[in-house]
């Protein structure tokens, strides 16, 4: 699959919602230090471009990371396309750092943090950052 960046605006122009989409942009962050780092952001985006996508940014304390994106509609017999990228554990830093800021600031705001802007600019951020390197694409 061909990903290209998602351009993120005000009016959510590359998303598509459907009735059953009462929460779009879920996000999932997880801290396992049980016997090794093991840090994941995962999040669901229903894009025009793509479908619905599952991202998973993984940080396992070595210097390279992975984005995994999942296609949720079935390909065929309930198969699931898959495309993993491998990238730099400082763009993991940097962009985890900026999700928890953000989260961390939203805490004592009226509605809760759903991180669509941040998880978006850290998928484009992997896609186009030259170190970027693609590790597998197939159902």
């Amino acid at each position: 699959m061909d990903y290209k960046p998602i351009v993120f605006d005000k009016e959510y122009s590359a998303f598509e919602y459907g009735p059953d989409d009462w929460d779009p942009f879920a996000t999932t962050l997880v801290f396992d230090d049980n016997n090794w780092m093991h840090y994941k952001l995962t999040a669901d985006l229903p894009t025009k471009a793509y479908g619905k996508i599952r991202l998973k940014f993984e940080y396992c304390g070595s210097e390279t990371c992975h984005m995994e994106i999942t296609k949720l509609q079935p390909i065929y017999n309930d198969a699931r396309y898959i495309t993993v990228f491998e990238f730099s554990a400082e763009l993991f830093k940097k962009h985890i750092i900026k999700f928890m800021e953000r989260h961390i600031s939203s805490w004592d705001e009226e509605y809760a943090f759903s991180g669509e802007k941040e998880v978006v600019a850290f998928y484009n951020a992997v896609l186009t950052a030259p170190d970027t390197k693609l590790l597998r694409d197939w159902a």
